[in-house]
């Protein structure tokens, strides 16, 4: 079986020992680095951008606003704009048209109500997704298009639901981020589409898997790619390499 490049998301910023933590536990550097835009642990230009440069890692942005995701249209659309501007504030737009101008964007959903993390809804995901796009796209004069993507648990059929009906309102998903967890271990495991792939057809390709969290002393959750699928381009391609 085959396994995909390993990552790392941590809501502490990123930094030379978190990497080299992360690196110990891999075998090889993490190719790529979620964090956040929006809530309490979101990314610090100043402090991570370099470090992540110096690394050769890519960031994958994540929207922190999981207590939301049940709401309305409006309170998606809000989000959106505020996520877009964390974005532009920590990432000037010439450098990301220098980029290629096109970057996913992973909503974040626990999918844990009991917790107070919703499941998606579809009115919220609708106001998201195209003000996120709509939204990046007039603040840069079209040079950079945010794609909106979702993160949420393998078993978590509402939320893999909602995508299915935004798609067919003219919506799209641009890519998943499973989190499913074997019982222990945080070694970087074989890529096992029966255990990673949802009961639900989903609209949108299978990006990422978080295998585990609470790694490295509970400091990263671990992650890794897809290997069956074009990886370059529709993952690391459209993922942030930040400024030096």
């Amino acid at each position: 079986m085959l396994t995909g490049l390993p990552g790392a998301d941590s809501t502490s910023p990123v930094s030379a020992s978190l990497i080299s933590a992360a690196t110990s536990l891999f075998g090889s550097p993490p190719a790529f680095w979620g964090r956040y835009f929006g809530g309490p642990y979101a990314y610090n230009a100043a402090r991570e951008s370099a470090v992540l440069a110096a690394h050769g890692i890519r960031l994958l942005p994540v929207a922190d606003q999981t207590n939301h995701v049940g709401g309305t249209n409006q309170q998606g659309s809000s989000d959106a704009e505020a996520n877009v501007s964390a974005l532009l504030a920590a990432f000037p737009a010439d450098h990301l048209a220098a980029l290629g101008g096109q970057f996913l964007v992973v909503l974040d959903v626990e999918g844990t109500p009991a917790n107070g993390n919703p499941s998606l809804a579809l009115d919220y995901y609708l106001g998201w997704a195209e003000t996120l796009t709509r939204y990046g796209q007039t603040r840069t004069g079209g040079a950079v298009t945010f794609l909106p993507a979702v993160y949420g648990r393998q078993g978590d059929q509402d939320t893999w639901n909602v995508l299915t009906q935004a798609a067919s309102q003219g919506v799209a998903c641009h890519g998943a981020w499973i989190a499913r967890y074997h019982t222990s271990g945080c070694n970087l495991l074989p890529w096992d589409p029966t255990f990673v792939t949802p009961a639900v057809s989903l609209p949108c390709d299978i990006l990422l898997w978080q295998f585990q969290q609470n790694c490295c002393n509970g400091a990263i959750d671990c992650d890794q790619a897809n290997p069956t699928i074009d990886v370059q381009t529709l993952l690391l391609d459209r993922l942030i390499q930040p400024p030096a």
